[in-house]
């Protein structure tokens, strides 16, 4: 810095030193400011009522303790699964230096926040007395041979060190103490830089040995003999163990009868007539048509099943030269294309108009891409899926509803975290999801065409989705349990929702007949009236029904015998690897694979249609920051 002016350079020497004096003193004040004892006194009721006392003498610098302090205090304890339940709490008295103060209570469902002091008043430096009372239940371990308290004294959340700390715990009369131990240091320390003496038969006074450092807690463990604490009434039990997992059953249960209601209204079938078995195509639709009513949407296969039926037509001859350079190919035969259906037609035109052959490679990719989307195309403006099938729109959007209510009322009356997360994560996953499933399909068409939705899905979804992962270990089980049932259930309700008009079940039922000819052995024939006889002609001209309703090895197998017996060659196609036995390996799925893998690499659309409370800490198997009380605090 280049100051010129003497009285400026002396200015900014007297601010430096100003500064540098201030932060210094805020250091040494933040340093200062500490618990200097932290002593509970701990008396327990016969009843398992628990009155606490905690008098916490501060040292305050006017740093972080400007108003008073702040105490946490853990409301819940840990039943047999881990999951957190609520323990009563009350307040019976808070006191500064001996009177009452003024406070407030910021409660959650897992604590209660004291805000000691009034935010108008800013107290002087110096020395303090807090005088915490309140009561808990529902803090007690009950265990076969003993009873036992385990509890956090301190807490672990403390932003000031402290410098001793100590907690006498009176049992019931009647009661003898078992084993007793006590754990310092952070969450989860072994420690035991304490000690602790028996003052009497019912009285134990633990204390540490050292400082506990900003994040270091102070915890204790007695057993007595059982038979000293009363069995709260059934009720009480009933409502304190079972009364979350009565909720959750109810909950389960109102989203399942719900679903089950709505699947009656919009998603059961009409009471469909027997299938009867038919050599008849139903409404003498191409292979295409029935493929796309069948499946309700359009797939790669069905662009190949129609070119097959060209062949099978004599319109059009399929090649294979069975290599690399000259793999399939679409010779123009002389038979004319009336016979053609729509979406055949609009193939023949892209592919043949111009020319006697097109080759089956992503060289032609352009072409057959056109071809296919001509395709799709005219199959949708001959077949409206609603006509044939009920819309569900009406039916999800009630079922989201009820379940989002459910939800809501889970983590009400249960437990809120885990529900809260899949509820705030589900629509980035659901979105991302999407992406990342369209950019994978798409890759088939294109790298550059694919990969960025399925990078865009995948940063949409993953971060969520790996938040869940990492985090379902602290979720409570009961939570995680109704997540994945109800989660489940509406599933399921999705994928039941879609049926029939009385028009679609109609069709529906005269194309599972017709399937089921196809695919019938012959020598388990049903009864029929005069079917027709097998012949290569009824081969050719069921086979691409057959590829359609994906039952061409079955349609195929029919045939064996009576082709061993005459010298059949299909005219319609050319080249090794047809065999009647094994069509879809030997041929079907190879040409399937040829014609998708057509596509071009840039450019180009496709459209388609788609009873203890916890583990004991008394028999040295706890550690600090077990257990009941616990916490923390700060200044404010």
């Amino acid at each position: 810095m280049n100051v010129k002016h003497p009285a400026l350079l002396f200015l900014y020497l007297v601010l430096g030193i100003f500064c540098s004096k201030t932060f210094a003193q805020e250091t040494l004040a933040r340093q200062n400011e500490r618990i200097t004892s932290f002593h509970a006194d701990i008396k327990i009721d016969s009843s398992g009522l628990i009155h606490v006392s905690e008098k916490i003498n501060v040292y305050a610098a006017g740093s972080r303790i400007k108003r008073g302090l702040i105490r946490t205090i853990p409301t819940f304890r840990k039943d047999i699964s881990g999951d957190k339940m609520q323990a009563g709490f009350s307040i019976t008295s808070i006191l500064m230096d001996g009177k009452h103060q003024n406070y407030k209570i910021e409660t959650d469902k897992e604590s209660k926040t004291i805000y000691i002091g009034n935010k108008d008043i800013i107290i002087p430096p110096g020395k303090y007395q807090y005088e915490i009372n309140y009561d808990i239940k529902g803090q007690l371990g009950r265990y076969e041979k003993f009873d036992e308290i385990y509890w956090n004294v301190t807490g672990s959340k403390w932003t000031f060190m402290i410098e001793k700390s100590s907690v006498k715990i009176t049992l019931p009369q009647g009661a003898v103490t078992g084993n007793t131990s006590c754990y310092t240091g952070p969450p989860g320390s072994n420690a035991k830089n304490c000690r602790m003496n028996n003052v009497s038969p019912n009285t134990v006074f633990f204390e540490t040995n050292d400082v506990l450092q900003p994040g270091e807690g102070f915890t204790v463990a007695v057993a007595f003999n059982k038979g000293i604490i009363q069995k709260p009434p059934l009720l009480d039990i009933f409502i304190s163990d079972y009364l979350k997992y009565l909720i959750t059953l109810i909950l389960l249960g109102v989203v399942a009868t719900y679903y089950y209601f709505s699947w009656l209204r919009y998603g059961k079938a009409i009471k469909s007539n027997v299938i009867i078995p038919s050599f008849n195509i139903p409404n003498d639709w191409s292979p295409a048509l029935i493929r796309y009513l069948y499946k309700k949407n359009i797939d790669e296969k069905s662009f190949a099943i129609s070119i097959i039926n060209m062949a099978v037509k004599k319109v059009i001859r399929i090649t294979n030269g069975n290599s690399k350079k000259v793999g399939y190919a679409i010779e123009r035969l002389t038979a004319s294309t009336t016979a053609l259906s729509k979406e055949e037609l609009a193939i023949y035109t892209r592919f043949l108009t111009k020319k006697n052959r097109i080759y089956i490679n992503k060289a032609n990719g352009s072409a057959i891409n056109s071809a296919r989307n001509a395709h799709i195309k005219e199959l949708k403006i001959q077949v409206n899926l609603k006509t044939y099938f009920i819309s569900y729109r009406t039916a999800l959007l009630k079922a989201i509803g009820v379940t989002f209510a459910v939800f809501i009322l889970f983590m009400t009356f249960v437990e809120s975290r885990m529900p809260m997360a899949i509820l705030i994560s589900s629509p980035f996953i659901s979105i991302g999801s999407y992406f990342f499933i369209t950019g994978i399909k798409a890759l088939r068409e294109s790298f550059v065409k694919g990969i960025f939705p399925a990078a865009l899905g995948a940063a949409i979804a993953g971060w969520p989705l790996m938040m869940l992962i990492n985090h379902i270990a602290g979720f409570p089980l009961l939570s995680l349990i109704f997540t994945l049932i109800s989660t489940l259930l509406f599933v399921i309700h999705f994928f039941l929702l879609k049926t029939c008009t009385t028009l679609g079940e109609a069709t529906m039922n005269e194309i599972k007949g017709f399937k089921m000819y196809l695919k019938t052995a012959e020598e388990h024939r049903l009864n029929m009236l005069n079917p027709p006889e097998l012949t290569p002609a009824l081969f050719e001209r069921f086979l691409p029904y057959a590829i359609a309703l994906d039952v061409e090895n079955a349609w195929g197998k029919k045939f064996t015998s009576k082709f061993s017996e005459v010298d059949y060659n299909a005219e319609w196609y050319v080249g090794n690897g047809f065999s009647t036995i094994a069509l879809s390996h030997a041929f079907i799925l190879p040409f399937n694979s040829a014609v998708s893998d057509s596509k071009p690499e840039s450019g180009g659309s496709s459209d388609s249609s788609g009873s203890s409370d916890w583990g004991s800490g008394s028999s040295d198997s706890g550690s600090s920051d077990g257990g009941g009380g616990g916490g923390g605090g700060d200044g404010w």
